[in-house]
Parts: C-alpha cells; sequence; structure tokens
C-alpha cells in the first residue's frame, strides 16, 4: 500500500515535528536542579531527556484521551487497549527519569499541553496514534544522534532502549492501519476489529 498519502482518508496530515531548542533562560526548568551538574552529562543531553520526559508524558495523556473517546463511543475493547498504550508511555517516561536521577539531576515536571478530545472515529484515532508514533521515533532518534556525536555512549544505550520499543510501536499501529486497508473501514468491520482486541 502507499503510505505517503493514507493522510488524506480523514484530511488531516500528521502533526509537524517538534523542534527541539537547548533552553538558555536561566529558569529553574532549564537547569539541573540545586545547581548540580554531572560532567558525563552535556547540558544539550539533558535539556533532550527533559523534552523525553515531556513527550512520553504527552503521549502517555493523548492515549488515555483516545480511551476515554473509544469507551463513550462504545469501542469498549479498543478503550481497554488505548489506555494500556497510555500506561507504556508513562512506563517510558519514566526511563528517562531514572537515567537523570542516576546521573545526580533532578527531573523536570514539566507542563503539559491538553490533548484533542474529540476524534473522527476509530479509524481516525489509528491514524493519528501511527502519525504520532513516527514523530516520537525521530526525535529519539535526534537523542541517540546527539548521544553519539556527544560520546556520550551510557546515554546511547538508553537510546537503543527506546528505539528497540519503537520499533515495536511502529508495528503496532502499522498493523492496525494494514487492517483498516485491507478490511475496510464500515461498521461491521470495525465491530470486528474491536472484538479483536479482546484477545
Amino acid at each position: 500500500m502507499d503510505k505517503t498519502n493514507f493522510f488524506a482518508k480523514d484530511g488531516t496530515a500528521p502533526r509537524k515535528l517538534k523542534q527541539v531548542t537547548v533552553a538558555t533562560s536561566t529558569s529553574s526548568q532549564s537547569k539541573p536542579s540545586s545547581g548540580r551538574h554531572n560532567p558525563l552529562l552535556s547540558e544539550e543531553c539533558l535539556q533532550l531527556l527533559n523534552y523525553r520526559i515531556q513527550q512520553e508524558d504527552y503521549s502517555s495523556r493523548m492515549y488515555l484521551s483516545m480511551s476515554l473517546w473509544l469507551n463513550n463511543k462504545g469501542y469498549v475493547h479498543s478503550a481497554a487497549l488505548w489506555k494500556t498504550y497510555s500506561e507504556e508511555e508513562r512506563t517510558h517516561a519514566d526511563w528517562s527519569r531514572t537515567y537523570l536521577l542516576s546521573m545526580g539531576v533532578q527531573p523536570d515536571t514539566p507542563e503539559l499541553e491538553a490533548p484533542g478530545n474529540d476524534y473522527a472515529g476509530l479509524p481516525d484515532i489509528i491514524r493519528k496514534s501511527f502519525a504520532h508514533e513516527i514523530e516520537i521515533t525521530e526525535q529519539i532518534k535526534d537523542l541517540a544522534t546527539t548521544a553519539m556525536m556527544s560520546g556520550d555512549h551510557m546515554l546511547y544505550t538508553l537510546t537503543a532502549h527506546y528505539l528497540k520499543e519503537q520499533v515495536e510501536e511502529h508495528d503496532k499501529t502499522q498493523n492496525l492501519v494494514d487492517q483498516l486497508e485491507a478490511f475496510g473501514e464500515d461498521k461491521i468491520a470495525l465491530r470486528l476489529l474491536d472484538n479483536s482486541f479482546a484477545q
């Protein structure tokens, strides 16, 4: 199937990738807590790890929003699956928190934008989840490149863990997109798809 234009089906496009810049302000959120800094962790990598926490927490909230919408529309098995996705994203945020704490740096507790809470249907949620996982993968690839170029081999092992997880995330969402393409989006097909998530 042509993956370059399937987003046109619902008239939406994937969100633009967020541009990550190293903060230069003197606010408490742009520095390690209490002014401590570990010489093994560059300022740029520190900022990217805090950004990773923010993005994983946002992903958790977005998938929770999708779960609630699905539950309210009668897609009970899909709702349970997206709630599981939400819980997994919180765990992914904790990976970066744990890494920062092991470096003696207190992680940020970032502000989060509110995710949307209205969707066109289960196919819309599937496509938006697919687009979101592509965005997250690009962010983690940037983190991995930065770790490699700065010679931070310890951080690179963490990014490898994230990248391995993204292969699994992409496989899940790719499979859902493929099922929409193969079996259609009528009510019966969507009912069968929702029921399949109970297994």
